[in-house]
């Protein structure tokens, strides 16, 4: 019996270990999915299901489904405008898309497919998904679709400081490298 009891309180050990991991996780990679999360945690697939579904159903997480990625956050600490931002940064070509359209003013999509290179169809879609989620808005001048940042622009700005810093500081320091050029041109 006292052997069934140490191999009990072992295993609720290893729980607590790794639900404690998994929130840790979450603090520094809100929006994470669940593959993501199993190759950055080492966890076995069917083990952090189990935990994430536990974490949720005691209410210290919530997911949200969106397109084919379930997105993981911890519970209270995200209005749903923050958690649409996170979502738009977890990918990679959406966020260089976002940071672009922050960069210029209401960029058409010729503008940003040539910028980050990637086709008009990836584009039309990406912005799609960011209007979707309210994180930008798309308009019509004459033939051309342009595209601005929706007005909370310092959530967005927020975010790519605290979870993406070195795309942030490439990408502001390629800003004040542009002012500075301008600036000695006057």
């Amino acid at each position: 019996m006292i052997l069934g009891e140490s191999v009990s309180v072992l295993q609720k050990t290893d729980l607590k270990v790794n639900q404690t991991k998994i929130l840790q996780y979450l603090e520094r990679n809100p929006s994470s999915h669940l593959r993501k999360m199993k190759t950055d945690l080492g966890l076995a697939l069917g083990t952090l299901r189990y935990h994430l579904h536990s974490l949720e159903k005691h209410g210290k997480i919530s997911s949200e489904k969106n397109e084919s990625f379930r997105y993981f956050f911890l519970v209270s600490k995200y209005s749903d405008y923050e958690k649409s931002v996170l979502k738009a940064l977890y990918h990679k070509n959406t966020r260089k898309i976002l940071m672009f359209i922050m960069e210029r003013k209401n960029p058409t999509l010729k503008d940003i497919v040539k910028s980050i290179e990637i086709s008009y169809a990836s584009v039309r879609w990406h912005g799609d998904r960011l209007s979707n989620l309210g994180v930008i808005f798309e308009f019509r001048d004459g033939r051309y679709r342009r595209y601005q940042v929706s007005t909370n622009v310092d959530i967005v700005v927020r975010f790519l400081k605290d979870y993406y810093s070195d795309e942030w500081n490439t990408w502001s320091n390629k800003l004040v490298s542009r002012y500075l050029s301008l600036s000695s041109e006057v």
